[in-house]
């Protein structure tokens, strides 16, 4: 019983944890999409890395 409480938590922060980060890669987009902010800025107002932003700005070039 306790173990499963504990998968259930745990499948729970990981969706919570998927979903912020969901938020932040299309925060980042929106920005990218601007042409007005250099990565370092989109990764500090969108709480990404700036490799992350990087990453992003190439797939959205590609």
């Amino acid at each position: 019983m306790m173990m499963e409480l504990y998968d259930q938590e745990e499948v729970m922060r990981s969706y919570v944890k998927s979903k912020e980060h969901d938020t932040k890669v299309e925060t980042a987009k929106r920005y990218l999409s601007m042409g007005k902010l250099s990565f370092e800025e989109i990764a500090i107002g969108s709480g990404l890395s700036v490799e992350e932003v990087e990453e992003l700005a190439g797939l959205q070039l590609a």
